[in-house]
């Protein structure tokens, strides 16, 4: 065999290997998940939450903003609601005691007139 028709096939191999194993890196980084990126140096995807502590770790730009957790908000709106909810209820519930109480009040039945000692004739 020529030498140089070796060292092409030397080139022509080497090359293919390098294009196979970059294909195959590009599809593994495509197997991490949402809040992974994938780490060509270890060959695994690494957790988005390495940036915390070492924000200088490449590819952390790859990973979505984490946004902070909003459940305290859900827990005050919902005990604000229950809160309007529960005095408007009882706003209610007053108003028809009071109603109620005077209502109760007024005389059905005429009151028979009488005389006595302080009342003149």
């Amino acid at each position: 065999m020529d030498p140089d028709m070796a060292r092409a096939l030397c080139w022509i191999t080497l090359v293919a290997v390098t294009v196979i194993n970059g294909i195959h890196a590009d599809t593994s980084s495509g197997q991490c998940g949402k809040y992974e990126f994938w780490n060509r140096d270890v060959g695994v995807c690494v957790p988005c939450s390495i940036c915390k502590q070492y924000p200088k770790t490449p590819f952390c730009n790859t990973c979505p903003p984490i946004e902070p957790s909003d459940s305290w908000r859900v827990a005050a709106i919902t005990s604000l609601s229950v809160l309007a909810a529960v005095i408007v209820f009882g706003a209610l519930l007053i108003g028809v005691l009071v109603h109620q109480s005077r209502s109760r009040r007024t005389l059905r039945e005429p009151i028979e007139e009488t005389t006595g000692p302080l009342y003149p004739v």
